[in-house]
């Protein structure tokens, strides 16, 4: 029941009228302009307008608030040092640099630690019980059991999912993050549900 509610959202999960996007676009590819060239103001709204979905994203996969807070402020400052490199040419969104960052660091991290646990805290709860088909996810066992299921599946899996419906982010836009095609992505987001779906069924 639950997985298929994953499953159906999967259509209907634009939240962002198309031009929205075009506008933040292309305020964005403003900002990055003067932030190659030194502007720390620029960068700053640039921190200000990502820096809540960035700890938003690595606080669901790590158990502190101030580990998440140091990997937060480590991501910008290596996207800062990043973009003032010379001659260095932006191929990618800001977003997708952010998010290839956070993600690598959040890797490194239990790679440090030996283990691939993640941890998915009442953030990601109460996303999902905030969905338009709540009534399906109707008690906190229900949510505890996809919580559960998604520890148990590959972290590539789990990241496409939370990008995908905690972040409302584009199929096009995660493609840019993980350098794969949009196809790949759908395959990825396909493969992610029918692999929760089988721990669903364990849990």
């Amino acid at each position: 029941m639950i997985y298929g509610e994953f499953n159906r959202t999967i259509k209907c999960n634009n939240s962002v009228t198309e031009m929205a996007k075009l506008e933040t676009i292309n305020k964005e590819k403003e900002l990055l302009s003067k932030v190659t060239a030194g502007d720390k103001e620029a960068f700053g709204q640039l921190y200000d307008f990502y820096a809540p979905r960035i700890f938003r994203f690595i606080r669901i996969k790590v158990r502190s608030q101030t580990l998440a807070e140091d990997l937060s402020s480590e991501s910008f400052l290596r996207a800062w040092e990043y973009l003032q490199k010379e001659e260095r040419e932006i191929e990618e969104s800001f977003q997708a640099l952010l998010y290839k960052i956070a993600r690598n660091l959040i890797i490194d991290h239990y790679k440090r630690k030996s283990s691939q646990e993640v941890f998915f805290n009442d953030d990601f709860n109460e996303f999902l019980l905030k969905q338009p088909a709540r009534d399906e996810i109707s008690s906190k066992e229900s949510v505890e059991e996809v919580r559960r299921g998604l520890l148990g599946i590959k972290e590539e899996y789990q990241s496409v999912i939370l990008w995908y419906y905690v972040d409302e982010m584009t199929i096009p836009e995660i493609a840019k993050i993980l350098g794969k095609s949009q196809g790949a992505v759908r395959v990825l987001i396909h493969r992610g549900l029918r692999a929760l779906k089988k721990r669903l069924e364990k849990v």
